[in-house]
């Protein structure tokens, strides 16, 4: 991280930024197991000579579900999304699954409308979180932004690619997680800044912070800024430390 000139605005940029890498890292760590177990599954089919269809993703439950359990309310939803094509029976396909929102994940499988006919068509083929992944084969992360779902919950859905040995690419494993549960593990680290900080998107627009003036999805003024962004280790996010309201 580049310095900022107040040591304890330092210190607390450099608390926030350990804090949030560590957070991500641990979200990723979980995407990574789903992708695995969905290399280990299609090599296994390809082994024997099987094309693999959407039916055969029905056994990648245990482990997205096994994730859900073990992150708890971090996880909203979580699953991979495949690449176009890449299935024999369906040109578009995910194999997600839903948290029930009480703590305690629930298989409850997401169906979304991929008929490209359709009035409600879900073309995730060319959304953020699934083109950087699969484009730069980088880890990703994108929102905030209203769920799809229309529950009105803030998320940001991270993504990771999954390319088997020969570099093709499966698709994305994926994860929402809410805002709410962001703010919820970052709060004592932002609580101990002595000035308002705020965790910036790629885009600039505010994630989360400690001062109640820049809500979520808000953008921050040049003239509010006390300092420059400091970049956040592993992610596309930035913090910014904000002059007083007074």
């Amino acid at each position: 991280m580049s310095p900022v000139d107040d040591s304890r605005l330092q210190a607390a940029v450099d608390s926030v930024g350990e804090a949030t890498t560590d957070l991500v890292e641990v979200i990723y760590t979980s995407l990574v197991a789903i992708g695995d177990a969905l290399i280990e599954l299609w090599t296994r089919l390809q082994a024997d000579g099987t094309s693999p269809r959407s039916s055969d993703l029905e056994s990648l439950k245990s482990t997205v579900v096994g994730e859900l359990d073990a992150r708890g309310p971090l996880f909203n939803g979580a699953g991979v999304v495949m690449a176009v094509g890449s299935l024999a029976d369906r040109r578009r396909y995910l194999e997600w699954w839903r948290a029930d929102g009480g703590g305690r994940p629930v298989s409850q499988r997401l169906v979304l409308d991929l008929n490209p006919r359709s009035e409600y068509y879900y073309d995730y083929s060319d959304m953020e979180w699934f083109t950087i992944p699969r484009d730069r084969n980088e880890k990703w992360v994108y929102g905030p932004y209203l769920d799809y779902t229309g529950v009105d919950l803030y998320v940001c859905t991270f993504a990771v690619p999954i390319r088997l040995s020969d570099g093709t690419f499966l698709g994305v494993a994926g994860a929402d997680v809410p805002v709410a549960s962001i703010e919820s593990r970052l709060w004592p680290q932002f609580r101990r800044a002595e000035s308002g900080l705020v965790l910036v998107n790629a885009d600039g627009r505010v994630i989360v912070g400690n001062d109640p003036e820049y809500i979520t999805g808000s953008k921050v003024a040049s003239v509010a800024r006390s300092g420059a962004a400091v970049p956040v280790r592993a992610t596309p996010w930035s913090l910014v430390p904000l002059h007083s309201a007074d």
